[in-house]
């Protein structure tokens, strides 16, 4: 134990000055896709398979796209018509397989998570178990189908703990298996212009990766806490936005507000087994801001192109 915390220490100090290496495009491909808008961060499985949550006329609509590297291959997962309009969407995320999971609340402020198929279509839904007046920001399915819930207690919710954060883990049923009670710190309400903080990842390896604004938890399926990976931000206006695993390898990306309503990035690397800093990138007018994949093989996936053509440009590690 305190072998792991020395090493943990030295990578967390390793990271506090970076200077960003700029990421340089190797390959661009043009998708056999047509241009679309989307909301909030995309998600990527094993394979490099892009999912979005589409933009409809309201964030609310649960409607997500999924595309192959080449843009051949495309699904659009949507709820059945007799949910779609009452359902609310929340969260969205996709396993290393490919497998597609959304959650949404629905007219009383219920959790429901739906699983789709491979075509698509919602197979089967259940409600989470929640306590009264929690409400979503996260979901990540493990293998085994059990649920991380990440969430906070909303404004209605008792005053000692309006604002603090859920996290429990469910049976594939909607039962709660347990919640994790130590992770009950408030949730801060991100500044006007500034990114949400947050997001969650699944692991090739069967782990769930949950990032909060200082550190990534590593979640067992039996909601062990593995490790806690803390990081130094780029700067205090960076917000942590998102987590991504490849092999061994995490990518947290951070964001902030720049001119004309553009954000911007930066993506620090680290070694998923002890925190140990691989270094800290940002992209270039070359690759653009929209980081659609991960991987330790060929780093980091940008979607780019115009409102005619979309190509994914790939920006290796260096």
């Amino acid at each position: 134990m305190v072998f792991t915390l020395l090493i943990l220490m030295s990578g967390l100090a390793a990271q506090e000055t970076p200077a960003p290496r700029p990421l340089k495009p190797t390959k661009t491909v043009e998708l056999q896709v047509p241009s679309f808008g989307a909301f909030g961060e995309p998600h990527c499985d094993d394979n490099l398979n892009v999912y979005y949550h589409l933009a409809t006329r309201f964030y609310s609509h649960t409607l997500i796209l999924g595309f192959s590297q080449s843009g051949n291959q495309s699904t659009l997962y949507k709820l059945p018509d007799k949910f779609a309009e009452s359902m609310a969407f929340v969260d969205f995320n996709v396993t290393p397989g490919g497998d597609v999971n959304a959650l949404v609340e629905d007219e009383d402020g219920h959790a429901i998570l739906f699983a789709f198929d491979s075509e698509g279509n919602a197979k089967d839904h259940v409600r989470l178990q929640l306590p009264e007046h929690v409400a979503g920001r996260h979901i990540a399915v493990f293998p085994s189908g059990t649920v991380l819930f990440s969430g906070y207690y909303r404004s209605d919710a008792p005053a000692d703990v309006v604002g603090n954060a859920y996290v429990g883990l469910f049976q594939p049923s909607g039962k709660l298996l347990k919640k994790l009670g130590h992770l009950n710190e408030k949730i801060a309400t991100p500044e006007k212009g500034n990114p949400a903080e947050g997001g969650t990842t699944v692991g090739r390896n069967g782990n769930v990766y949950l990032l909060t604004a200082n550190k990534v938890l590593v979640i067992s399926p039996s909601g062990r806490i593995e490790k806690e990976i803390t990081f130094t931000k780029p700067g205090p206006e960076f917000s942590a936005v998102r987590v991504q695993y490849s092999e061994g390898l995490l990518a947290i990306s951070f964001a902030k507000p720049g001119k004309d309503q553009v954000v911007l990035y930066q993506y620090l690397v680290l070694n998923a087994s002890d925190g140990s800093l691989l270094g800290l990138y940002e992209p270039t007018e070359e690759t653009g801001n929209s980081n659609v994949c991960f991987s330790r093989h060929d780093g980091f996936l940008f979607l780019t192109g115009d409102k005619n053509t979309l190509n994914l440009t790939t920006a290796p590690l260096r």
